[in-house]
């Protein structure tokens, strides 16, 4: 079994937003999929599958002390990927979850707010980790734009591991979950589920090794 952990310390990044459509993303390729809503307060995963018509991905509500034991019967209960939504700020639950899970993705927006929040994140995650920029604007010809390629270089310049790949701001990511769906489902084929499929993909490769 994999496990992932969403972590971020601010919220508004998109971490739950990424956690469902990744999820789903995961389900679609065959994967049996449980997710973690460890956020105790906003618990928009939690509050999504209560919308959904089908019981996949599962999503249940834990903190901080179920994580390991949750981990575990996960493993038993034969569940292939573990999805940690963790809360948007860092305290114990991040830091059990990150330490438990075998990758961490750090959404994180292009813009000033969540750039200078990042090392206060990092120095709180184990690794291994990624920051995904995340809602970016529309580049030209499906390039990145201007504004997500200067975060990228004032990232990767301070050290930060960035994965190479970025998620765009797409009305379809919002509309989906409001339907209590995804965008596999809501748009099959739609640029948005093409750029969940693509980290999905490269998440695949980074545990290949």
């Amino acid at each position: 079994m994999k496990t992932i952990a969403i972590s971020s310390q601010k919220g508004g990044s998109g971490k739950s937003t990424v956690t469902i459509h990744l999820a789903v993303a995961a389900a679609n390729s065959g994967m049996d999929v449980l997710v973690a809503d460890l956020d105790p307060h906003s618990q928009t995963a939690a509050e999504w599958a209560s919308e959904r018509e089908i019981d996949t991905p599962l999503v249940v509500k834990a903190n901080t002390q179920d994580i390991v034991q949750l981990t575990a019967q996960a493993k038993d209960e034969g569940f292939d990927l573990l999805i940690f939504d963790c809360p948007p700020y860092v305290d114990d639950v991040v830091k059990v979850a990150t330490e438990v899970a075998d990758y961490t993705l750090i959404p994180a927006q292009p813009r000033f707010a969540d750039i200078r929040t990042l090392p206060r994140v990092i120095n709180n995650v184990a690794p291994p980790f990624a920051v995904v920029l995340n809602a970016c604007q529309v580049g030209l010809n499906g390039q990145e734009s201007s504004k997500t390629r200067e975060a990228r270089m004032l990232l990767e310049d301070a050290g930060i591991f960035v994965a190479p790949l970025h998620i765009t701001r797409r009305e379809a990511f919002a509309d989906a979950l409001n339907g209590g769906t995804a965008v596999y489902e809501f748009e099959p084929g739609g640029k948005a589920a093409k750029e969940i499929d693509r980290l999905w993909s490269w998440l695949q490769e980074v545990w290949n090794g």
